[in-house]
């Protein structure tokens, strides 16, 4: 009988330790999620920036990426913060791959076309091509430019020469391209304002002349 109580209430002293083993059991992560999400469907677009991107934007870019005649796997996510605690596009890349585990071309960008490319069973310029596409695009080009910039050198007849070619170029600095485009902004807002000036300005005109005549 003692022997019987000794194994029942050793039994019940371990049931909070299993029960918070259970509990400290980790929840899936960043690169989980979107594994999933990849295995069933290759192209994922990002829900956080719907003003940013299109709402045919995960459909132009899987066209888009189809062309290229190897498996693509694309994931379009926020801007990643310099102090944010998720992986960096480089670092998520092999994650996504581990858990996939499918070969093929990754991208993992953000609504401007950052981020990085990588082949996974192929010899194919990937990361060279992505980086080519984003120092010929504008600042502002966006996402589905910078993909159908990056197919369009892919499928270029001789990809090596082309990515060289435009390496060889004089790179215009970013923060030149970025200065261009406050530029436009400004003189387009000094229109509209000029514009709205005109607008208000011309009805007190025709009344002031109209008092002047009376």
């Amino acid at each position: 009988m003692r022997l019987i109580v000794t194994v029942v209430l050793f039994a019940l002293a371990a049931l909070p330790a299993v029960a918070g083993t259970a509990h400290a059991a980790p929840a899936p992560g960043r690169a989980d999620l979107l594994a999933r999400r990849l295995a069933a469907d290759p192209v994922q677009v990002t829900d956080h920036e719907p003003r940013a991107l299109p709402g045919d934007a995960a459909a132009q870019i899987r066209a888009l990426v189809g062309r290229l005649g190897v498996p693509v796997y694309v994931v379009v996510g926020p801007t990643l913060l310099p102090r944010s605690k998720s992986a960096s596009p480089s670092e998520l890349i092999p994650l996504l791959h581990d858990r996939l585990r499918k070969n093929g071309v990754y991208i993992v960008t953000d609504a401007d076309g950052g981020g990085s490319a990588r082949q996974y069973g192929g010899s194919l310029p990937v990361d060279r091509a992505w980086s080519t596409a984003r120092l010929e695009m504008p600042y502002d080009a966006g996402v589905i430019a910078h993909v159908r910039r990056f197919v369009e050198i892919m499928t270029a007849p001789d990809v090596a020469r082309r990515i060289d070619e435009r390496r060889r170029e004089p790179e215009r600095p970013r923060r030149d391209r970025g200065a261009e485009r406050d530029r436009k902004e400004m003189l387009a807002m000094a229109a509209g304002t000029a514009a709205g000036a005109t607008a208000l300005l011309v009805p007190l005109a025709v009344r002031r002349r109209r008092k002047v005549r009376r």
